[in-house]
């Protein structure tokens, strides 16, 4: 046992690392929701506002999303797909206003409000697009062009000058 048998090629063994093992710059803050959180039965109690309830529900809704940690961009972002418009940093640095339906769709995804959002945050929980803060109540996404393969690998974004390292199809 644990021999490698001559003329056995090995196995190679690939590991999938969370959002949360691979370190996003900028991602610290991390929100871990009771398994059993039920945003109804909790609007039922006094002294609960309107926004915490709102969290909740979103906590719910993200969770299935990226596991039982949720980053707080993730909030963010599902926020701002409330508007209908995103924020994306294009290649030459500079910041413009995509609406989502049209980010799915260059993205290859559905067009529908419920599906762009779930392609949206599919795609930030797999590390190909970040959230950054961008004043105090807007964000901006960045394009990953290299995600780390593992924790401590540095992550290329579009327009950065490492990101002309990353081979192009």
């Amino acid at each position: 046992m644990g021999r490698k048998k001559p003329g056995k090629p090995r196995r190679e063994r690939t590991v999938e690392y969370t959002l949360q093992q691979l370190q996003p710059p900028g991602y610290d803050q991390w929100m871990t929701p009771a398994p059993d959180l039920d945003p109804e039965r909790a609007a039922t109690e006094p002294g609960l506002s309107p926004q915490a309830i709102g969290l909740m529900r979103r906590l719910v809704r993200l969770r299935p999303v990226y596991g039982p940690k949720i980053p707080v961009q993730a909030v963010w972002l599902d926020a701002a797909l409330d508007g209908g418009a995103l924020r994306l940093r294009r290649l030459d640095g500079s910041v413009g206003n995509l609406p989502a339906g049209e980010l799915a769709a260059m993205l290859g995804g559905a067009t529908e409000a419920a599906a762009v959002r779930g392609t949206v945050h599919e795609l930030h929980a797999n590390g190909m697009l970040l959230v950054e803060p961008d004043g105090e109540d807007d964000i901006v996404l960045r394009v990953v062009v290299g995600k780390p393969a593992k924790p401590g690998d540095p992550w290329l974004f579009g327009g950065d000058i490492a990101g002309d390292l990353v081979p192009k199809p």
